[in-house]
């Protein structure tokens, strides 16, 4: 059963520049946000035709449902606080992310809050786009459509949750698949929100590059969650690379993108197509942990998320930075430990070499006994 829900967060995407106030004739041009209600099903028709005439596809405009905040939350109650046991492993998993700063000293889970308006997103279980808007930020609100509008559409082009369930078995696919489609509906909506009929010359003029520096300033920052960095990554980054396939050869090169660049977030970290991809996992096999150690978890975590860790420690952050790293990358193994007697918690990061060797190791731990047993069992 197809159960997941594509969202997208607005306020993430107000690097976009607001349009001019001239209302566009033509079908396939935008019009302005004054005059396109998204809650209205002409809006929403008309939103759904420029998005066909960019893409040059013909799908049916999906059910949309529009709710009030309140509405929704009816139909969404949270769910259970998690046990004792499942906390536990949460916070085991916080101090790992910690020991790599991916997570700030002394972070703290934040309370839920409700949805609010704006937020639109697509159900694909349900195939319906979910619009919660009260008007008061009409652009933004019509980008949030035209975005959901391209997840329905390559949604019923390629089954992004059958993707998700076959073609991604690592943390680093998983990224590398959502780069994909939040860079290609990034990309598609920005399209449409320029307002003009040449989209061929108009990519041309394209450039991701000031969001992608400022998504480098976050992946330096320790501040910044990994998981905030990590959705930048997949909106800018993944929207430069499905730029760069465009300018090559339209839709169509669009579409290959989902046959050929699943395997890491090496692709879209490159920004093009000039990478080895002689991906390789590391699968020696773990070694017997220390003395009241476990192995908690073991995943390819990929080189975005090994990037945000180097500029963090090292300060290795540039676009010659992203693309040495992701033009070698073979693979790598993030190991995480627990000893649940005195709650120590390890990891360990093996990158791996040309030849699938390992070739270096990062070892972090929350007390330097541990450290001592992981490094002389690892060889970092």
């Amino acid at each position: 059963m197809r159960a997941s829900t594509l969202a997208i967060p607005l306020l993430v995407l107000s690097a976009c520049a607001d349009a001019g106030s001239d209302e566009p004739q033509d079908p396939c041009l935008l019009r302005s946000a004054s005059r396109c209600d998204v809650r209205e099903s002409d809006c929403q028709e008309h939103a759904h035709e420029v998005i066909a005439c960019i893409r040059g596809t013909d799908h049916p405009l999906p059910a949309i449902e529009v709710m009030t905040a309140e509405e929704y939350a009816a139909a969404h109650p949270p769910g259970p606080s998690r046990t004792p046991e499942e906390q536990r492993l949460f916070d085991q998993y916080v101090r790992a992310y910690q020991l790599l700063w991916l997570l700030p000293d002394g972070w703290e889970e934040p309370e839920p809050s409700p949805v609010a308006a704006p937020y639109i997103s697509y159900d694909s279980a349900r195939d319906t786009i979910v619009v919660i808007a009260d008007g008061t930020q009409p652009e933004f609100e019509l980008y949030g459509l035209l975005y959901t509008l391209v997840l329905a559409a390559r949604d019923r082009e390629s089954d992004l949750d059958g993707l998700m369930l076959t073609q991604t078995g690592t943390f680093d696919s998983k990224r590398a698949l959502v780069a994909l489609f939040a860079g290609e509906a990034t990309f598609f909506a920005d399209m449409a929100r320029a307002r003009e009929l040449d989209y061929g010359e108009l990519a041309q003029r394209f450039s991701y590059e000031k969001a992608i520096e400022e998504t480098r300033h976050d992946f330096a920052s320790p501040s910044v969650e990994w998981g905030v960095a990590m959705a930048l990554f997949q909106y800018y980054y993944g929207a430069n690379y499905v730029l760069g396939a465009f300018l090559d050869g339209g839709q169509p090169a669009v579409d290959a993108l989902y046959d050929d660049s699943l395997a890491s977030t090496a692709y879209a970290l490159a920004g093009d197509g000039d990478i080895d991809a002689a991906f390789s996992a590391i699968d020696v096999a773990l070694p017997a942990p220390p003395e009241g150690f476990r192995y908690l978890s073991q995943d390819s975590y990929g080189p975005a998320m090994l990037q945000i860790h180097l500029t963090r420690e090292y300060g290795l952050g540039s676009e010659a930075a992203d693309k040495t790293l992701a033009r070698t990358w073979v693979g790598d193994r993030l190991v995480i430990a627990v000893n649940d007697s005195t709650d120590a918690v390890a990891v360990v990061w093996q990158i791996a070499g040309p030849g699938g060797e390992v070739r270096s190791t990062i070892v972090r731990s929350t007390d330097i006994d541990a450290w001592n047993a992981f490094e002389a069992l690892f060889g970092g």
